[in-house]
Parts: structure tokens; sequence; C-alpha cells
């Protein structure tokens, strides 16, 4: 389990790396719900865009420590 969102890896924090993470899963998700929408196509985009921003949420809604 990641203990320190805190920690800087390269430039950015990983808080920032899992936002950038989870717009892309976003992204894919949205993708996926398109194709679903129009032709039926798509499922596992929308399944794995779905898993991974619900994962990213869950790992970065533990709140950062007060400086």
């Amino acid at each position: 389990m990641i203990s320190n969102l805190e920690h800087q890896l390269g430039p950015f924090p990983l808080r920032v790396w899992g936002l950038i993470v989870n717009f892309a899963a976003n992204g894919v998700m949205l993708y996926g719900a398109a194709g679903y929408l129009a032709d039926g196509s798509r499922l596992p985009l929308l399944g794995l865009g779905g898993a991974v921003t619900i994962s990213c949420l869950v790992l970065l809604s533990k709140p950062s420590r007060g400086q």
C-alpha cells in the first residue's frame, strides 16, 4: 500500500501522478462508453477505465498531512 503520497517521483509527487493516471483512465472509460452506446463494442475499455478510475479514487482519497 502507498504510505506517502507526497513522496517526489520525478518532477511531481505521487498524488499528482495518480491524478494524471485518473484523468487518462476517465478518458479511456468515456471512449469505451461511447463505443458501447454506439454499437455495443469497446466494453473491455469501459471496464478497464472504470476499474482504474475506482482504484485511483480509493488510493488518492487518503488525506495529506498538514505541514
